[in-house]
């Protein structure tokens, strides 16, 4: 397969004839018009494809995957998306190779636990790997072989002419490949319970797949692991069920609490492609990352999601006028006096459109500093915080622009950077209003 590689939001052309069958008919597939817009370009005969603001690596027929890249350089993904307590979403009908790492989150578990449901609907369709197991037992039915010196020994000598110690080969799922996924099964349907994931589809999937295994018995210590990873080594899996070699590397890392890497392509391992709104992402992650850092403010701080609880009507009421103030984030002191509203901007550079945005956001909530955080590019070398300038008289909006570091090796030091940023603007602001 040819990957094509492109930044968010950028325009790829691509030659019509690897995408268009003769006849005219569009070969990709169903699933990626939610990821880029299509045009034509007859002038030199190519499809033009525009990613949207997602990133991954995204199919789109069997000969072509476009790798979407961040437009900024990113160090930590799995942080950025477990802060913002947002996930990683499965392409079930794609994958790629990862790098292992110890970075083992549950926002990494849960999507290695999509993959792994993803790889058993291949298992649910081919069928149980099953071997012949030699049995030995003491029967009034006689199948297999009659052990005729251990049944003179231990029955008929004794009396016990009805039964016979005879040996038998069983057709059984009961083998260490499918002990090692029940086991894991049902690690994954606890753990999903522990850290109170909101993902019952995954869950329910899981118990309805645990199912299918109830004529395996449960291995707790795990004796099964080494026998599994041992055949594997030896390619010792039958050509038929050659599926089983990938679900079981999963099985592996979960059950080992293994993560793997979402910032550079590896080698390690196959997993299901993934894809992320970073626009979105961005906006949680900024949210989380001063909540997470509350204590620094003063305590009757009020840190508010203005898209969800701290959203209101961006007119004065009674108005006709419709529409809402929606910022990402809302800095109160108490319940009523709010200092600072903030909006998360994943672009290269504001435009007049969000200062104007952020501004009227300021004014509606009687706020007097507006602020837009963006990411820094790898090449800006100025200020993190920048003064705009101000607007109106009374009362007075101060306009500020942040430049965040999502390329920072220790990104908690970036997030308490930005909290203690703020909380200088919201300390300034009732030192300026006492003073006043």
């Amino acid at each position: 397969m040819r990957i094509e590689k492109a930044e968010e939001r950028q325009e790829i052309d691509i030659p019509i004839s690897e995408i268009v069958h003769e006849g005219g008919k569009l070969n990709i597939l169903p699933n990626v018009k939610n990821y880029f817009s299509i045009d034509y370009k007859p002038k030199n005969d190519k499809l033009s494809l525009v990613a949207g603001g997602f990133i991954g690596l995204i199919p789109i027929n069997n000969e072509l995957a476009i790798q979407i890249k961040p437009k900024f350089s990113i160090s930590n993904l799995t942080r950025i998306v477990a802060v913002a307590e947002d996930n990683f979403n499965t392409l079930s009908f794609f994958s790629k190779k990862y790098q292992e790492n110890e970075n083992f989150s549950p926002v990494v578990f849960e999507f290695m636990a999509e993959c792994l449901a993803n790889e058993l609907q291949t298992l649910e369709a081919e069928g149980l790997l099953k071997d012949y197991l030699l049995k030995k037992e003491e029967s009034h039915k006689i199948r297999g072989r009659i052990n005729v010196n251990d049944s003179i020994k231990s029955l008929w000598s004794h009396g016990h002419f009805n039964k016979a110690s005879i040996s038998f080969f069983d057709f059984t799922p009961d083998n260490p490949f499918n002990r090692l996924i029940k086991f894991t099964l049902k690690f994954c349907i606890e753990e999903l319970n522990l850290i109170n994931s909101p993902k019952n589809s995954l869950r329910q999937s899981l118990i309805e797949y645990y199912s299918i295994f109830d004529a395996v018995s449960l291995d707790h210590s795990l004796h099964c692991f080494d026998d599994v990873f041992s055949a594997i080594e030896s390619d010792k899996v039958t050509a038929l069920r050659k599926y089983y070699v990938n679900i079981c590397e999963i099985c592996r890392l979960i059950v080992n609490r293994t993560g793997v890497s979402f910032d550079e392509d590896g080698d390690d391992i196959d997993l299901n492609s993934f894809t992320l709104d970073m626009a979105t992402t961005f906006e949680k992650y900024l949210l989380n990352s001063i909540r997470i850092n509350r204590e620094i403010f003063p305590e009757n701080t009020v840190i508010l999601d203005g898209n969800k609880e701290g959203r209101k009507k961006l007119y004065n009421q009674p108005s006709i006028g419709k529409g809402d103030a929606k910022p990402d984030i809302i800095l109160k002191a108490g319940i009523n006096n709010t200092k600072i509203i903030a909006d998360a901007k994943y672009k290269t550079k504001s435009k007049d459109t969000d200062r104007y945005q952020v501004i009227s956001h300021a004014l509606s909530y009687n706020a007097k500093i507006a602020v837009l955080i963006l990411p820094k590019e790898e090449n800006y070398t100025g200020n993190r915080l920048i003064k705009l300038g101000s607007v109106g008289i009374e009362p007075e909006i101060n306009v500020y622009e942040y430049y965040y570091d999502l390329s920072s090796y220790d990104l908690m030091k970036e997030e308490r950077r930005l909290s203690y940023e703020l909380l200088d603007l919201f300390t300034k602001h009732s030192a300026a209003l006492d003073d006043g």
